[in-house]
């Protein structure tokens, strides 16, 4: 069965989609898994749109337009699937996702807000949730409702899905006992993990976003989510 992965935060503006296009078109282009993206996040559907502006770029910018030649053929692979659709949409076809081949990677962009219809029925079919955190009190207190209501689609709903807390938009200057008390918080939950790898607070995170070209800045936050979602690299 395909992996349904998710990173998702009650709290917009977080990069949750960045995050997200950097992983899928990494594992895609670079790790070489089969990836499909479905772009949730209504109404902004950014992710939809920078492909959209990514494929016109291509037949508008010589530089692009070398870079993709040079890539694409390389690899013997098409671009991964973007589809656009609401979560009410979505969740009329959970079935058929969870019933692709067992090697893809299914990336599900939510919308920042989880007071939308048919969030409950997508989130609960997750496989694996991510929670981008950062260490200021408002990122803290959203991560939190987010982890309350995911219990809540657990006990509910019968949900399998694993958690993982990733330290996004980090800054050496971060005041350690804060970001101790709050991973101390998340660990009294028990149903959490923290992950080693953080994102550092760059704006080249954002630049290097794309549809198209793989950003080696995911390299080891994919090589310990390879570990943990059970993610093998295909040989050859």
């Amino acid at each position: 069965m395909a992996k349904l992965i998710s990173v998702c935060t009650q709290k917009g503006g977080v990069g949750k989609t960045t995050l997200t296009m950097l992983l899928a078109t990494y594992y895609h282009t670079t790790v070489g898994k089969p990836v499909t993206v479905i772009d949730a996040d209504f109404p902004q559907h950014s992710f939809d749109a920078t492909r959209r502006s990514e494929l016109a770029s291509i037949q508008n910018d010589e530089e692009i337009q070398s870079l993709y030649v040079t890539l694409y053929p390389e690899m013997n692979r098409e671009l991964y699937k973007v589809y656009k659709g609401s979560l009410e949409e979505l969740a009329m076809f959970l079935t058929d996702l969870k019933g692709r081949g067992e090697d893809e990677l299914v990336f599900i962009d939510m919308p920042g807000t989880m007071n939308v219809k048919g969030f409950d029925r997508v989130a609960s079919q997750l496989d694996y949730v991510i929670l981008p955190m950062e260490a200021d009190k408002m990122s803290f207190t959203a991560g939190l409702q987010t982890l309350d209501l995911f219990d809540r689609f657990r006990e509910a709903k019968g949900a399998d899905y694993q958690l993982f807390m990733l330290w996004n938009k980090y800054k050496k200057s971060e005041n350690p006992s804060l970001m101790q008390g709050i991973e101390n918080i998340v660990n009294e939950r028990g149903n959490v993990q923290i992950l080693e790898h953080r994102v550092t607070d760059s704006v080249t995170w954002k630049r290097e976003r794309s549809t198209l070209f793989p950003s080696d800045k995911v390299k080891n936050l994919v090589g310990e989510l390879n570990q943990l979602l059970n993610i093998t690299q295909p040989v050859g």
